[in-house]
């Protein structure tokens, strides 16, 4: 793989979903009363989606690619699972809801009545929300793993303890905090633990930039890819590819080689 292309893919992946979803509108029931207002532009992000969803999946497995320790394999892992259930995400959710929405114009007014319910009731699919949250998952533990794959050496083992601490902590907050404000203010606790948990990884870790980096792009993109955490999380990323980069320790990569 050619170097030009390798950095096009690493830092054009999270650059392109970061300013693509600065424009992602915040929705939540009615959904149809919602989207209607945001065609055809709904629909178009979210096919752009599917494809720079991928790219960014690939992205993050370029830079872990040449670290050869168990916490690279496990990130390696984790963004494998994260790039076919994100994309199935963003399709279900995003171009499909786009596409009912769509057809739903069409018909007259009074059948709205009935068909808006179903719209609600397709967002809210359990389906759909495992699929997201399984996505959201991989890509939490995908960041975390980097994390602590770059970690010095003499650091590694605290640093695995803390991420297990913070995908913990997250995802209670995540449960309890972000997701029932979902389209609307992201709750302040919500910000404060997210923020606590990068300080403990800026404490213990070390190097401390690209681990803190890390970890917020974990935490920010992992609760949601719209604004404003999504574009934070991939400015988070894009700032911890450049260091890895740019200043990456040429000792990770014989870590464990035999894996």
């Amino acid at each position: 793989m050619s170097s030009p292309f390798r950095r096009i893919v690493v830092f054009g992946g999270p650059t392109l979903v970061g300013l693509l979803n600065l424009t992602h509108p915040l929705v939540r029931p009615p959904i149809y009363r919602v989207v209607m207002h945001h065609l055809p532009w709904w629909t178009t992000l979210h096919v752009l989606n599917l494809l720079l969803f991928s790219i960014l999946g690939s992205a993050v497995y370029l830079v872990i690619s040449e670290v050869r320790n168990f916490a690279a394999l496990l990130s390696k892992i984790a963004i494998v699972v994260f790039i076919p259930l994100y994309v199935a995400f963003d399709s279900l959710a995003g171009v499909g809801t786009g596409i009912l929405v769509q057809q739903a114009s069409g018909f007259p007014s009074s059948s709205l009545t009935s068909i808006e319910p179903l719209i609600d009731a397709y967002w809210t699919s359990p389906i759909i929300s495992a699929i997201a949250a399984i996505g959201s998952i991989a890509w939490v533990i995908a960041m975390l793993a980097a994390s602590v794959a770059f970690a010095d050496a003499s650091r590694r083992r605290i640093a695995a303890v803390v991420a297990v601490i913070i995908f913990a902590l997250g995802g209670w907050a995540q449960v309890h905090l972000f997701l029932p404000a979902v389209g609307g203010p992201i709750p302040v606790l919500w910000w404060m633990v997210t923020l606590f948990n990068a300080f403990l990884v800026f404490l213990f870790v070390r190097p401390r930039i690209p681990a803190t980096l890390l970890t917020l792009a974990a935490l920010m993109f992992g609760a949601s890819h719209v604004t404003p955490t999504g574009p934070l999380g991939m400015f988070c990323l894009l700032t911890a590819a450049i260091y890895l980069q740019t200043k990456r320790d040429p000792s990770l990569d014989a870590d464990y080689a035999k894996l």
